[in-house]
This record gives structure tokens, C-alpha cells and sequence, in this order.
């Protein structure tokens, strides 16, 4: 739909096609995980980078926009050991997502605040060589935006993402696995779900000037 959509010609003043790029930071909330961590002596997650990059257009007088959103998360290596596993655990997070967000103040010239949610498929590494889960995510977003050129605008957002299922880690770096799962120091399959709070600042580029920053 939103390819459709981007295919359609940029000479409407109300619709108009973007790029963004961000960085900033990531902090999980994995609570299986973190207790595991903690029975093992063990710090919790810490919070790590964020990038993200994402195509979209806005609409009516940019009172609506979608994006195709892809993002990624690396956070800080941890030892995992426990009378079943050993390993260095290396997590990062991917994720794939249509994002649909509406601007609450649409005529304001200096600065543009969104709202969004979106849906799509991620995943999670717990290390480098295998332990995935993976599942259908959920985003909300909120985001401030205010132009610096004709057809570059800088901005602030804070998203919440989380997988809707929790699944077990599988073990595929393992050869030998009960489970054929990440084991807790119980010896049962470690399960999760990803959860992150995110706030990233980046840059975004209009690839047809709008002919004016708020709607008219």
C-alpha cells in the first residue's frame, strides 16, 4: 500500500516523499532474562545503541504519514553460565515496520509533534553464533520535528516496541541440548519476550520540498 503510494506523482502540495536516518539509545526490558542474569551473580542489560532508517510520505497537508521502517539495537556483551549453558551472550535486535503517525499541531510553522504506532516482524540474537526469538512487534512513537532547510528537517522520538508472544531461545550454536533451547538455571527453556524504550534524534530529508512546513 505505501509503495503504491509512493509511486504516485509528488506535485500535490499535500503529499510529500521522505528519508530519515537516526541514532541514539535503546534500553530492553527483558525481565526472564534479567532474572536469570541476577540468579547468576549477574549485572542486568544495560542499555546500548540505536540506529534506524525508514522511506515515507506524509498526506493532507501533512496531518497523516506512513513509513517503512527498519531499525536496529546492540547492546553491551554479557557472560551467561549456569549448570547447562556457557556463553557470551552478544544481543542485538532487528525489526521490520509499517508505521502510520499523525501530526497533532498540523499548521504550526516551527515545529511539527507526531504520534504514531506501528506493526511488523522482529528479532533477537542473545549471541552471536545463535539463540534467536522472533515474532510480530508493536511500536508506538512520538516525535518532534522542526525544519532547518527547505527540504531537511531535524527531530526528537521516544518509542516503545515489544513482541507480542514471548518464544524460547533456541540454541543452534549448541550440539547437544535437551530442549534444543537456552536452559535457566533450572534447567528449563529460557523464554521472552523483546521489549525496548528508545530515544533516538535524527535527520530528515524531503525529497520534493513541501511548499510549506505546516499545513495550510
Amino acid at each position: 500500500m505505501l509503495i503504491a503510494a509512493l509511486s504516485v506523482p509528488a506535485s500535490a502540495a499535500d503529499s510529500n516523499v521522505f528519508m530519515k536516518a537516526t541514532v541514539g539509545g535503546s534500553y530492553p526490558f527483558m525481565e526472564n532474562l534479567n532474572a536469570e542474569l541476577r540468579t547468576q551473580g549477574r549485572h542486568e542489560l544495560s542499555a546500548g545503541l540505536s540506529l534506524s532508517m525508514s522511506i515515507g510520505r506524509t498526506f493532507f497537508n501533512h496531518k497523516w504519514a506512513l513509513e517503512l521502517w527498519f531499525d536496529y539495537a546492540r547492546f553491551q556483551s554479557f557472560k551467561y553460565e549456569n549448570a547447562y549453558e556457557n556463553f557470551e551472550g552478544d544481543m542485538t535486535h532487528y525489526n521490520y515496520m509499517l508505521v502510520g503517525k499523525r501530526n497533532l499541531w498540523p499548521s504550526n510553522e516551527i515545529f511539527r509533534p507526531y504520534l504514531g504506532v506501528g506493526a511488523g516482524y522482529g528479532y533477537t540474537n542473545i549471541a552471536r553464533a545463535g539463540g534467536k526469538i522472533d515474532g510480530i512487534e508493536g511500536m508506538v512513537l512520538l516525535q518532534f520535528e522542526t525544519r532547518i532547510k527547505d527540504n531537511i528537517t531535524m527531530f526528537f522520538e521516544s518509542t516503545f516496541l515489544t513482541t507480542f508472544n514471548p518464544s524460547k531461545y533456541d540454541s543452534s550454536f549448541l550440539e547437544s541440548s535437551v530442549y534444543d533451547a537456552i536452559q535457566n538455571s533450572s534447567g528449563d527453556p529460557l523464554d521472552e519476550r523483546f521489549s525496548s524504550v528508545d530515544l533516538r534524534i535524527g535527520v530528515q530529508v524531503w525529497l520534493k520540498p513541501p511548499s510549506r512546513f505546516g499545513g495550510s
